[in-house]
Parts: structure tokens; sequence; C-alpha cells
């Protein structure tokens, strides 16, 4: 009797304890670095196929509140169809070197944007806060530095 008791336990357990989202491109720790503290709130949104994703990771402190997106695309033709990601940058781009290929950054409402790809995946990295206090080109360096950790998960 102990036996079936025991195993239905033990199946169990996996939906009791909850599987906890993780981002496959960032864990909540790092992206706490570029936002300068805890990350206060997390959300991943799977694609329904495939490995695509997009990750929120957001920081609030008192009035401040800081957040970075990840977004993960399969192409199905990268020469034409990043394209339509480069597009996301309106404002005049910047280009990155040695960040996946064709990597842009740029300013965008406010928020700093880096797209890129790497083969047939296309990146789009945005960060954005509400905090005054820092040097101007601090958010870029943010965006640039977790543009660089995606585009080395995806190689």
């Amino acid at each position: 009797m102990r036996a079936p008791v025991l195993l239905f336990i033990a199946a169990c357990l996996p939906s009791i304890g909850g599987a906890a989202e993780i981002c496959p491109w960032l864990n909540t720790a790092t992206a706490g670095g570029f936002l300068g503290g805890p990350v206060t709130s997390f959300t991943v949104k799977h694609a329904q196929m495939g490995a695509d994703a997009s990750c929120d990771f957001v920081r609030r402190d008192g009035a401040a509140v800081s957040g970075l997106r990840i977004e993960v695309e399969t192409m199905h033709s990268p020469a034409k169809d990043f394209t339509a990601y480069a597009a996301r940058c309106h404002a005049p781009s910047v280009p990155l070197r040695a960040i996946g290929n064709e990597a842009v950054a740029c300013t965008d409402n406010g928020a700093e944007l880096v797209v890129g790809r790497v083969r047939d995946r296309a990146f789009v990295v945005r960060i954005t806060t509400n905090d005054r206090a820092l040097r101007p080109g601090a958010l870029r360096d943010k965006a640039r530095q977790a543009a660089e950790q995606v585009a080395g998960i995806l190689f």
C-alpha cells in the first residue's frame, strides 16, 4: 500500500512546486545588473512553435521604473526579413560590431534599442527607465551589453 501512495506523491511533486519561467537568453540576476538592482517582475511569452520567445524584466524602486525586453524570432528568409526588424530603429541608427550580424543601436521614444540577427534569428533588445540620474549614454551601453549576451547565446 505504501508504494502506490509514494508513487502518486512523487508524480505530483512537479506540479505542486511549479516550474519557474526561464528566459532562454538571460536570467533575472543578469537582467537586474543591467537594470541597476533586483528584478521585481518578470514574464516570458513563448511562441506557439519553435524556440522563439520574448522576455520582459522590470525593476521598480520607488518612483523609478526600469525595463528590459528581449525578443527573438526566427526568420524564414533572413536577407529579406531582417529589414523589417532593422526598421524598428526609427531614429538614425549606429552600426555595432561584433554583436551578431548587422546589429544596430538607436534611441526610440526614450528607449534604447539594439536590433540584430544571428543566422536566421532576429533579436531586439529594448531597455527603458525613468531614472534621470543615469549618465548620458549609460542606457545605450546597457542595451549593447545585453545584446552581446543574447547574441552569444544564439551563436
